[in-house]
């Protein structure tokens, strides 16, 4: 026979011993959850490890925020500083409250100098967690302020100084640091640190400075060479070249090359020679072009022998022309000629068949020829 279930609802054997059994009745509505007990323990306003975003409209809340401003405003501060240390100590996870309660700490104005250098000092270190350096700077500051030998405030600058690569100040901070206590072995380790990086960015730094000064000289020595010559030289604006060859001095010789483009407009090819020699004829530089065939010449009709050269010349009124150029002819010659431009740090010429041919005439007829 089934015991009879008392008013509590609760079936009991005959001893009295609580029976399972779907008669038992659910834990109340008030009841903190059994299986997650730390987190329904937050959702109590009296142990709550951080305020939710809607503490301002809920009265318990508020009345319990205004015990932690009961008592003097040194008591208050204190309260805060040691709430904010327990948060700092469980971990990374509780920083923002600990960085909360610093502040809370802080926002009480209390006049004991001591209390407020190490809330400073502290918050320090949760903004320096947090990547915020300008505001680890700032409350260092107002705590170096409060003490100027205050050692962890020097460190914690020192850092936030090396993660904005100010590491002269850096440095200079440690250094203070280590005057107050020199055997502080993580100011030491800091010191190392920032030390090593300087350097090698000075390092960096100095090498880069005399690769630009190199570059500057450089041009301006060939930038020399080419009005000492008598060179007219030209910049096309937007002109970016799409190889890495330059006008080159040697001065030893005192012998400038230059980068240049023979064209072959009736194949539409071209060939680019790196460092043509001003003291080379255009003879000389046509008989290693077509020492062989080029793939597009394959019955090698391009010789210097039945080939003519000529250059673009351009006027002061930016007119284009055509000028022809004999084999025995030196590059310095063109070069110097006073309807020829050096353009964009290139020169040109083109090189089309001697024979008459049709395509010739059509070729001359764009320059008027």
């Amino acid at each position: 026979m089934t015991s009879p279930i008392p008013d509590d609802g609760i079936r009991r054997s005959k001893t009295g011993i609580p029976l399972p059994g779907p008669e038992r009745p659910s834990r109340p509505d008030w009841a903190l959850d059994e299986t997650d007990l730390h987190k329904s323990m937050d959702s109590v306003p009296l142990f709550m490890s951080s305020l939710p975003e809607d503490a301002s409209d809920n009265p318990l809340i508020q009345a319990l925020q205004d015990l932690a401003y009961d008592g003097t405003p040194e008591e208050v501060a204190e309260n805060f500083k040691n709430q904010g240390n327990e948060c700092f100590k469980q971990g990374k996870k509780f920083y923002k409250d600990a960085l909360l309660f610093y502040t809370n700490g802080l926002e009480v104005f209390c006049k004991d100098d001591k209390l407020n250098e190490t809330l400073y000092v502290n918050r320090a270190a949760c903004n320096l967690h947090f990547g915020n350096y300008r505001k680890v700077l700032t409350d260092c500051a107002h705590a170096l302020k409060l003490n100027p030998k205050n050692v962890k405030a020097l460190f914690r600058s020192a850092k936030a100084l090396f993660a904005l690569e100010m590491f002269p100040e850096a440095l200079d901070c440690c250094e203070h640091a280590l005057l107050n206590d020199p055997d502080n072995q993580p100011v030491k380790d800091e010191q190392a640190k920032i030390k090593a990086e300087f350097e090698r960015r000075e390092k960096i730094r100095i090498e880069k400075e005399l690769r630009e000064q190199k570059i500057r000289e450089k041009k301006l020595l060939i930038e020399g060479a080419l009005e000492k010559r008598g060179i007219r030289t030209a910049a096309t604006p937007g002109f970016k070249p799409d190889h890495p060859h330059e006008i080159q001095l040697d001065q030893e010789l005192n012998q400038l090359t230059v980068p240049t483009f023979f064209l072959y407009p009736e194949h539409n090819e071209s060939d680019l020679i790196q460092a043509f020699n001003e003291q080379d004829t255009i003879g000389e530089q046509l008989a290693e072009i077509f020492y062989e065939a080029a793939p597009w010449d394959p019955e090698h009709k391009y010789k210097p022998e039945t080939v003519q050269t000529y250059f673009e010349t351009e006027d002061q009124g930016g007119n284009i022309g055509l000028m022809k150029v004999g084999l025995n002819v030196k590059f310095l010659t063109v070069l110097t000629h006073k309807k020829h431009v050096l353009r964009d740090g290139l020169a040109r010429f083109i090189v089309v068949p001697k024979e008459d041919t049709q395509w010739k005439k059509d070729w001359l007829a764009k320059y008027g020829k």
